[in-house]
């Protein structure tokens, strides 16, 4: 484990995750400011930027990347003074772009960090008021979440990210607090630099004491609102990732509960192995890291997480490491299926939303020995399978819950009170105009046992 709380292994990978990662809008957009060319004489003549700024951004600028990363080897520090020196001076939304792109191009090494740390190092025990001290090397940054122009103010938040994460320089908490909650500000669907918040957010997760923060801002929610929509799953992996760098700490894990029924649904349609990968991993840490993993395994199986794992496990993966999570999750839900009672079972898979034709639905066995239990607190699992007739398109969904209905009264004939007054049956009764068969079968099937029951009754009373 390293000191960021992240096993040492994985955390070597994760700067080329993000290099994978970022290939979206802000990458594309700086790529064209890169080779677009400025004119640095005018702001040296009305005085913007000063002569020795010049002198370097102009001979450091007229070079090819290769050459440009050469020439940080032997006059780093130099380099970024000016590059930060000219953040701040510079005003015009062009150049300004050109001067992030270059500060970004410098840390895309993650070595040169050394030279943002050497200007903290300078700066530290001097005065703000003495001009000796120069710009910060992470305020100019935080200053330019405040442009009108998206890409300086995303670029400037990837950037910012970097030096306070990558290196020994550690933010204060209370612009720590002001730049996550600008990112929470952010996350939505809609930003088409959401890749390059979360990608910030990516870096700032690695770094233990960032993490309280973003746990108690209201990130969380953005990103539980973004997850269940349709989004790509480059986004997906990106917000899963911050998940699983959360899931390492036990309280933490009470509210990234919350994520697995979401995580459980893109797992049953993923199809990149590194979505796979990282929900894998994340489930596996809930697993082991929640105080309580009983409750992370049951919404895990009310979500059809064994299902899911259990064709997984067939699957021939290029990484070896995923087989390894897959196995570890499945035999985690496998251990806690086995402890469930068959109703606990019956009730988790009503809670998932989703039925399938199983021995809990066709047994006689089962229905003889749990059908009262339909009626538990305060009928929660008729109320549940009300809703489902009501709102679900799933067709196999839909016949088994009728089924289940005709069931219930079927080994509870007093039970048709209750689905009469919970509004059951006109619920079953709308079914019959369904267009698949087998829902309209169903639905019969269900109300002729209703109607049995009645006929029973009515015999008995006779007597």
């Amino acid at each position: 484990m390293s000191t960021l709380g992240i096993p040492s292994n994985i955390e070597a990978g994760i700067d080329q995750e993000l290099v994978i990662g970022v290939t979206d809008t802000l990458t594309v957009r700086a790529a064209q400011i890169r080779s677009e060319a400025i004119l640095w004489q005018p702001l040296l003549r009305s005085a913007v930027i000063k002569d020795h700024d010049f002198n370097v951004i102009t001979a450091y600028d007229t070079m090819t990347r290769e050459q440009q990363m050469e020439r940080i080897n032997v006059d780093g520090l130099n380099i970024v003074k000016t590059l930060i020196n000219l953040s701040v001076s510079i005003c015009t939304e062009k150049t300004l772009q050109h001067v992030l792109v270059l500060v970004d191009d410098v840390l895309s090494n993650a070595e040169n960090i050394k030279y943002f740390e050497q200007i903290e190092e300078g700066n530290a025990g001097v005065s703000n008021g003495d001009s000796s001290s120069g710009h910060s090397s992470w305020e100019p940054f935080l200053d330019l979440l405040n442009r009108p122009d998206q890409f300086i103010v995303h670029q400037s938040c990837l950037i910012l990210a970097k030096v306070i994460s990558t290196g020994r320089f550690r933010l204060d908490a209370k612009n720590l607090e002001l730049y996550i909650n600008w990112q929470a500000g952010q996350l939505s669907a809609s930003n088409t630099y959401l890749h390059t918040v979360l990608a910030s957010q990516q870096l700032m997760l690695r770094v233990p004491e960032y993490r309280q923060p973003f746990y108690e801002s209201t990130c969380l929610d953005k990103m539980l609102n973004i997850l269940s929509s349709r989004i790509s799953f480059q986004l997906q992996y990106q917000i899963i990732f911050c998940l699983w760098l959360l899931s390492f700490r036990t309280t933490y894990c009470f509210n990234l509960l919350n994520f697995i029924k979401p995580t459980a649904e893109i797992l049953r349609e993923a199809l990149k192995e590194k979505v796979i990968r990282i929900i894998m991993q994340f489930y596996r840490n809930l697993l082991t890291n929640h105080a309580s993993p009983r409750k992370p395994a049951e919404l895990m199986i009310q979500g059809k997480v064994q299902v899911a794992v259990g064709q997984l496990i067939e699957k021939n993966w290029k990484d070896e490491d995923i087989k390894e999570d897959v196995e570890q999750v499945k035999n985690v839900l496998d251990e806690m299926l086995q402890d469930m009672s068959t109703f606990d079972s019956y009730l988790a898979e009503v809670k998932s939303g989703k039925l399938e034709w199983s021995p809990l639905h066709t047994n006689p066995a089962f229905w003889r020995e749990n059908a009262q239990k339909l009626n538990q607190n305060d009928h929660e699992v008729l109320r549940m399978i009300r809703i489902l007739l009501k709102d679900e398109q799933d067709t196999t969904t839909l016949a088994v819950c009728a089924h289940d209905v005709g069931e219930y009264v079927r080994h509870y004939p007093v039970g048709k009170y209750n689905i009469e007054k919970l509004g059951l049956k006109e619920r079953v009764v709308a079914l019959l105009e369904n267009d698949d068969p087998k829902v309209k079968s169903a639905a019969l099937l269900a109300l002729q046992k209703l109607m049995l029951n009645n006929w029973e009754f009515m015999a008995k009373t006779n007597v």
